[in-house]
């Protein structure tokens, strides 16, 4: 009995294999094309792409590999650039177009436009614009036989999907001692998107990493009102001060609770008012040997469904980054580089707006630095990219980071800490993301992925370092047979906050609909995507051929914006293509008017998906006969 046993849990395991390698189980990689530092999704499919302006990093090798580089070419200008330079373009994935954007000033216009966007934060602002803020410098560099000079520090501007940038405000600076103007604006700061539709700008430094000189550091936050167009005055954030100079990019998220907002730089976090300015302390990551979680050793951040069964709680999670107790650092200050440093799997967890707040400890599948991180809309968040050992950081071809990790792992939060299908490695990427390496969702529930300009870190003088492909992930859920589909001709294009509106689709899967959840644009760099969030949604009625479901409370829930509007069937399946819709409090629109002899019930596979929700906290993505199969599995193994 027990040798029957033993070959049926081998065999069980055997099959497991063979089947967790099909597309169906781990997802598929496919390559497109284009480069992105900086991306954000548009509307139609596009994404605004910002890299860096490619130059030579002249200060960081000695004459003969710099001899070798200007031999080989890499660093001439972005071999896409036509008639004038420029580090952003608009990329449609449809037919695999770009248009290059004219935007960054020649030498003689200095201060009439808008300077480099590369090293900005940016946020999608309620109108479905992006806003773009600070950016980074460089002096007289050679282009189709002119000098140009550029500096976006200072700058804020808003993207128009379709046109360009247009500078709509300048951020406040100081000059340095003896009236050196060289340390202003902002460079690596945060930008965040807020209920009042208003953008806070946070963190940053003044100019390019200078970590032992405090001038360098830019502690405050401004707050950009696009109805007035105006900035704020700086407010001082003590944090900023305390964690410099590992504080660039502050992790930093709006609260559904109270609509204030919850930053960490380094290891410490606060909650902030904008309405006031007041500030309180919030949790800080224990000394665990982990390195702070900001630039350049950060993991990925982001926060998990907001559910009306969670009653809208936040649950922030900060995953990978570098272990300093690993390799010899380099050099004794507190905040030294170690690129020989390993990668840990360590995650933490908070929800900043409970009683009693505090990090609790869990590790992910494999150990990541600098990794991404998106919300899936069957509820699991994919983590992809990164590296095993080293950091973010330096220029172009320098590299800080090796050992790309390429497997995805799909993260869902709804299994118990301990089972396998809480973490599961998925498909390998084959083009590995490193520093400056992007990732979002798209309306068609795939994830794109761009950028990493340190590709040459296996041959520092003989390879490009310039990442110029995009890959595309395909979530198992992309391989279910016969997803639904919304009839996007008669879904909602807009929103205002508790509007109940019907969700209709284009035959009658309404009873075996399990969710419906809004996912928000997102705009991401350097590991960060503080746009996006989701929110799962109240299904109040069913129908044969459409769902009535009530949007979010508010704005602190769902801050104002572009969202993709998706359902999800009780075996896990999202709809082919989300809905775009803008939700803001001033749209218009009434409670949908439901007829109650169109009501039906629920399928009974999807009240028993839901009853399996309740006790999760949100959407449970196996179907009902896969639960069960995963019990006859138990069951054979230990006969």
């Amino acid at each position: 009995m027990a040798s029957r046993s033993l070959f049926l849990t081998a065999a069980a395991a055997a099959l497991t294999m063979a089947v967790a390698q099909s597309p169906e189980q781990i997802g598929r990689w496919d390559i497109v094309t284009a480069n992105s530092v900086h991306m954000a999704l548009l509307p139609e499919d596009r994404l605004l792409l910002t890299e860096r302006i490619h130059v030579l990093p002249e200060d960081q090798y000695n004459p003969e590999i710099l001899a070798k580089l200007r031999t080989n070419g890499f660093y001439g200008p972005n071999k896409n650039l036509g008639d004038f330079l420029t580090d952003t373009a608009e990329y449609e994935l449809k037919n695999k177009s770009f248009t290059l954007k004219d935007y960054i000033p020649k030498a003689e216009d200095l201060g009439k436009r808008e300077g480099h966007a590369f090293c900005s934060g940016a946020a999608q602002m309620a109108d479905g614009n992006i806003l773009v803020a600070g950016g980074d410098q460089f002096w007289w560099k050679p282009f189709k036989g002119t000098n140009v000079t550029s500096d976006g520090r200072r700058d804020v501007r808003v993207y128009t999907p379709g046109q360009n940038f247009a500078k709509v405000a300048e951020l406040f600076y100081e000059g340095g001692p003896n009236g050196n103007t060289t340390f202003s604006g902002r460079w690596y700061p945060t930008a965040v998107a807020m209920p009042d539709e208003k953008v806070m700008i946070i963190g940053g430094h003044r100019v390019y990493y200078k970590p032992d000189d405090p001038l360098a550091n830019n502690p405050t936050y401004e707050v950009y009102d696009p109805a007035a167009k105006q900035l704020a005055a700086p407010v001082d954030v003590p944090m900023l001060h305390e964690t410099f100079p590992i504080n660039m990019y502050p992790i930093t998220y709006v609260l559904p609770q109270s609509g204030k907002i919850w930053s960490l730089a380094g290891n410490k976090s606060v909650i902030i008012d904008p309405a006031n300015g007041g500030q309180t302390a919030s949790a800080s990551l224990p000394n665990d040997g982990i390195l702070p979680r900001s630039f350049p050793f950060a993991g990925t951040n982001f926060m998990t469904a907001l559910t009306p069964k969670n009653k809208y709680q936040a649950t922030i999670w900060l995953c990978g980054g570098v272990d300093g107790t690993t390799a010899q650092r380099e050099g004794t200050a507190w905040y030294a580089n170690c690129p020989k440093c390993l990668a840990t799997k360590r995650c933490y967890q908070i929800n900043p707006e409970a009683n009693g707040q505090t990090f609790q400890a869990e590790d992910m599948l494999l150990p990541r630095s600098q990794p991404l991180a998106v919300n899936l809309p069957d509820g699991k968040v994919a983590i992809i990219g990164g590296t095993g050992r080293g950091h973010q950081g330096g220029n172009a071809g320098t590299p800080q980071n090796w050992d790309p990790v390429n497997k995805v792992v799909l993260f869902n939060p709804t299994k118990p800490v301990g089972d396998a299908q809480r973490w599961v490695a998925g498909a390998e990427a084959t083009v590995p993301r490193q520093y400056h390496g992007t990732a979002l969702l798209r309306t068609d529930g795939t994830v794109v992925t761009g950028g990493d300009d340190e590709q040459n870190y296996l041959d520092i003088p003989g390879a490009d370092p310039y990442e110029l492909r995009l890959e595309v992930y395909s979530p198992p859920y992309m391989f279910l047979p016969n997803r639904p589909s919304l009839d996007l001709n008669t879904a909602p294009k807009q929103l205002k906050y508790d509007q109940a509106f019907i969700v209709p689709f284009t035959s009658d899967v309404g009873p075996k609909i399990s969710s419906v959840s809004l996912i928000r644009y997102s705009t991401v760099t350097h590991t960060l995507n503080v746009d996006q969030r989701h929110v799962e949604l109240e299904i109040v009625k069913y129908g044969k051929n459409k769902v009535l479901v009530r949007s979010p409370p508010n704005a602190n829930i769902a801050v104002p914006g572009n969202w993709m509007l998706w359902a999800v069937d009780n075996r896990g399946a999202p709809v082919v293509q989300a809905a775009t819709v803008n939700i803001r409090a001033g749209n218009q629109g009434e409670d949908a008017v439901w007829d109650e002899k169109e009501t039906v019930q629920a399928d009974k596979e999807t009240k028993a998906v839901q009853s399996l929700q309740n006790n999760a906290g949100f959407v449970s993505q196996r179907s009902w006969s896969a639960l069960v199969l995963s019990v006859v599995a138990c069951m054979i193994t230990v006969m």
